[in-house]
């Protein structure tokens, strides 16, 4: 997708600093655009933009004082390389898209636009004269500019402790931008990058669509892409159908059967209306599956984060609306999780602690623990 033709100017860009900073401590992250959702994790092809010894966590949800961190901070030693995570061109260079005037004072931090639309932003760059912490350098590669054309991979910089970061250990902040303008949560592309395999990913409804959006009936004989991610779903469901090859064979059948004979619906070895119905609602629940490990933190009103989040994203699949799902335990998930308490009959302190795991997991048909 293209990106925009217009990007907002410097006044409009603090300005929408500040109104996702204030949204974020009111409890009211941005939603999103057509893509992703804000925070969404996603699998982007790129390069991994440190190039040196380097440790990094999910972080996106972390709070910061009043708002969320909406990034990956990637610890690493001061002067380490930063390079390019995909081709583009530097929208800029400390906050100026002016290659006249890079804002020395403000050293030092890049945005750069990828070619697909995508944006990556480094923060933190060393400002530093090496073994010490003066704030007198350029932690910038020579030549890079706003309007610099760069390749993935390409040096542009080096890790530091620039701006807000003086005083706390060496790192890059590194953001993740969609075509949209929405900042999604770069933490499974970075381990993609990294390492060549994405991190553990449910099995959810968008990776069935062709099963899900398909109207055959699905039985003995039948082969294709539908009939693999049929097999895919009722694997990831604890239901074995032998290998995932797209070809409906006894021991899919059987899986099959057994499938719909747990889920109380007609037991006949096909997958048709009901059985897709029913698939989708387990795919759906499955992706929640390591949030309801009986193992997880306890989560009380005021928490933040991550957790959170997919408790919230728990609970509204399970018909209780704690609002958005922004990471913030608030009021609306209090009462989600009370409401849920309630209903199924167990003690009622808005918290969400083993037990209230364990009957999250049941009400959804899921087995809770880690992918």
């Amino acid at each position: 997708m293209s990106k925009p033709n217009m990007r907002p100017g410097l006044l409009a860009v603090a300005l929408m600093v500040l109104f996702s900073s204030v949204t974020a401590a009111l409890g009211h992250a941005p939603s999103g655009g057509t893509l992703h959702q804000w925070g969404e994790k996603v699998d982007y092809d790129m390069v991994f933009p440190v190039q040196g010894t380097n440790h990094y966590s999910p972080g996106f949800w972390s709070p910061r004082g009043q708002y969320v961190h909406h990034a990956t901070d990637i610890m690493a030693a001061k002067m380490i390389p930063v390079v390019a995570a995909a081709d583009g061109v530097i929208y800029s260079v400390n906050w100026s898209t002016n290659p006249k005037d890079l804002r020395p004072a403000s050293c030092c931090n890049l945005i750069l636009d990828h070619d697909d639309g995508w944006q990556t932003k480094y923060y933190h760059l060393n400002n530093d004269t090496p073994g010490t912490d003066d704030g007198k350098a350029w932690g910038i590669a020579p030549g890079i500019l706003p309007g610099t054309r760069v390749s993935a991979g390409q040096v542009i910089g080096w890790v530091g402790d620039s701006t807000n970061a003086e005083g706390t250990s060496p790192h890059l902040h590194f953001e993740l931008v969609d075509p949209e303008g929405t900042i999604v949560d770069a933490y499974n592309s970075l381990k993609k990058a990294e390492t060549g395999v994405a991190p553990c990913s449910p099995f959810g409804p968008a990776n069935a669509t062709e099963l899900l959006n398909g109207t055959r009936l699905l039985k003995i004989g039948v082969r294709g892409e539908d009939v693999r991610q049929l097999q895919q779903a009722l694997k990831a469901g604890g239901y074995d159908p032998g290998g995932v090859d797209g070809v409906f064979g006894a021991r899919t059948a059987a899986a099959v059967r057994t499938f719909q004979q747990a889920r109380g619906i007609a037991v006949d070895g096909v997958v048709g209306p009901a059985s897709r119905q029913t698939i989708a609602a387990m795919l759906e629940a499955n992706q929640y599956a390591a949030a309801l490990s009986p193992t997880g933190p306890i989560l009380r009103p005021g928490d933040r984060g991550e957790a959170v989040r997919q408790i919230q994203a728990v609970l509204k699949t399970a018909g209780h609306d704690p609002g958005p799902a922004d990471g913030v335990y608030g009021t609306r998930t209090v009462a989600a999780v009370e409401g849920f308490q309630r209903a199924a009959g167990l003690t009622v302190d808005g918290k969400v602690g083993p037990v209230t795991r364990r009957a999250l997991a049941a009400a959804l048909g899921v087995a809770g623990g880690a992918c």
